[in-house]
């Protein structure tokens, strides 16, 4: 059974790259800490920033002379060590990845970081299905977020506790950090009150809301759609967001636990 199921994963996924986000490390139970590219007789720590079955991308702090310095090791194989906790226990599966250093380069940006990007020799049938099963859980939260569209849950006393929403959120607008109160919420809108002559919140505007759950808080991006009133020295906001995999997942199990009842 696991056979097929990995034999399943790479035949569909082979090439699918995951980025590793805290929604996937999270998911995946990757312990980035115990990531480790051993190359030659020196031993890196890195972040891994995107895998696949097939190559590694991996984030390595290093100053410019060290840079300069692992060039020279580029084609050569190397090692790679990989953690991860089994399924949020405290178990750990452990394996390594033999694989060709095929780049190095800078990280637009992020002074000191550099990306390592390699090619396996093979891919442990381990990390096959923790990437496949990352994979096709992404993939039906990409279909829930066109199923649950305007569905929207009114935020009350009720259901925040039910999503274990700490009824907090904050919207970045320039260099000021505002505190609406979340009136509704779906997988593709937000809407929300905000103080009468705030300014930054105007239709067309795209902006950053940070949302505060208890397992998880997280930046779901979009624009603004539509604001009506004042009324009674509120504004109440339109805001009509992107795909945010947290979100849908959270909504998804609302939803679940709902048809249940």
């Amino acid at each position: 059974m696991e056979n097929s199921k990995v034999q399943k994963y790479s035949q569909q996924y082979s090439n699918q790259m995951v980025r590793f986000n805290p929604y996937a490390i999270r998911k995946t139970g990757l312990i980035q800490s115990q990531t480790l590219l051993n190359v030659e007789d020196y031993m890196l720590i890195c972040a891994p920033f995107q895998l696949s079955m097939h190559r590694a991308v991996l984030l390595v702090i290093l100053s410019a002379q060290e840079a300069v310095f692992f060039r020279q090791f580029r084609n050569k194989l190397g090692k790679i060590s990989f953690t991860f906790a089994k399924n949020g226990s405290r178990d750990q599966v452990n394996f390594f990845v033999r694989a060709k250093l095929d780049r190095i380069g800078p990280v637009k940006g992020r002074a000191n970081v550099c990306l390592f990007d390699l090619s396996y020799s093979t891919c442990p049938n381990d990390l096959v299905e923790i990437l496949g099963d990352y994979i096709t859980r992404y993939t039906q939260l990409r279909q829930q977020f066109e199923t649950f569209k305007n569905r929207a849950v009114e935020i009350n006393d009720e259901t925040a506790g039910d999503l274990r929403f700490n009824r907090f959120a904050e919207i970045q607008v320039g260099d000021r950090k505002i505190r609406p109160e979340i009136l509704s919420i779906a997988v593709n809108r937000l809407m929300f009150n905000i103080a009468e002559g705030t300014a930054g919140i105007e239709q067309g505007r795209k902006l950053n809301c940070k949302l505060y759950f208890q397992a998880s808080q997280f930046v779901v991006t979009s624009e603004v759609t539509n604001v009506i009133g004042p009324y009674n020295g509120q504004l109440q906001v339109h805001y009509d967001i992107e795909f945010a995999v947290d979100l849908v997942e959270l909504l998804d199990d609302h939803f679940y636990r709902l048809s249940l009842q």
